[in-house]
């Protein structure tokens, strides 16, 4: 799991801005320490724009591939792979220190389409926008004792969230005028956050919003392409992941936690849909760091 100290760190830059710019290549220290391993940004968001070559990518299990042009935002909570990377690749990044209070949090909610569409082509003002920011991030964080450093911090914030918005809207990735099935779609996918921990049958939910599980299905799959299983299901696995990354809890007190009923059950539940048990996930982070 990589946290926003953690690249601070790699790259030997100053801790005190929650802003930096950095550039990286195919073949560079940042690349190979992060090419061909599980990560999760604890606390931070990273924005690269790829100016050249290309970059395999998995995305909370999903393959992408970002090109030239094109920008991969990864948010706090998500699980990246970086698998193939081209010998010209080379990106401009932005990495941010995060925080759950954090305005830029909030757009995971406001664009739910953008956890499964991370990867999107710029439009040439776009690009020029936010590699603009970038260059005055890169400027700023130079004048790292400023004293006005966090209404600084604060602004940057405001600023690359409303040009992602701006952005977003134009790709149709906002809730606009949200229909009764995109609302039913957003209250479900908040409640996972935490009822997942606890409740896994659809007919609890579907009960919640006083539908049959078949209607609930179908409105929720007609929005989101998933069916409330799948979704659960991924819930469940995310929190599960989360507290397995802790070495000091146990799986039994894992499959306590996530309720449940046997430590054995939560091993099958979680090999069938990771392909691992929990011990082996546990076993392949651990070798990747």
């Amino acid at each position: 799991m990589f946290d926003f100290d953690f690249i601070v760190k790699s790259l030997q830059l100053r801790p005190e801005p929650s802003f930096h710019y950095f550039e990286i290549a195919s073949g560079d220290k940042m690349t190979k320490s992060t090419v061909d391993r599980s990560i999760m940004l604890k606390d931070g968001v990273l924005i690269w724009i790829c100016r050249a070559g290309s970059l395999l990518v998995s995305v909370d299990g999903t393959s992408h591939t970002i090109k030239a042009g094109q920008m991969l935002i990864v948010f706090a909570g998500t699980y990246c792979r970086f698998t193939t990377v081209s010998p010209d690749f080379l990106a401009s990044t932005i990495v941010g220190r995060i925080n759950e209070e954090s305005s830029v949090d909030s757009i995971v909610n406001t664009f739910p389409r953008l956890r499964q569409m991370p990867v999107i082509s710029l439009l040439k003002q776009e690009n020029k926008v936010i590699s603009a920011l970038m260059e005055y991030i890169a400027a700023s964080s130079v004048n790292y004792r400023n004293y006005n450093r966090a209404d600084i911090d604060r602004n940057i914030l405001a600023i690359l969230r409303s040009e992602l918005v701006d952005i977003f809207l134009r790709r149709n990735l906002a809730v606009k005028d949200v229909s009764a099935n995109e609302q039913l779609a957003k209250r479900f996918n908040m409640m996972l956050i935490t009822s997942s921990f606890e409740h896994r049958d659809v007919e609890f939910y579907a009960d919640l919003f006083g539908l049959t599980p078949k209607k609930f299905s179908a409105k929720i799959k007609r929005v989101t392409g998933m069916t409330p299983s799948d979704m659960i299901a991924d819930a469940v696995i995310k929190n599960a992941k989360r507290l397995l990354l802790n070495a000091g809890i146990s799986t039994t007190i894992v499959s306590e936690r996530m309720n449940f009923a046997t430590p054995s059950f939560f091993c099958r539940y979680f090999k069938r849909y990771t392909g691992q048990t929990p011990q082996e996930w546990r076993q392949s982070i651990a070798k990747e760091e």
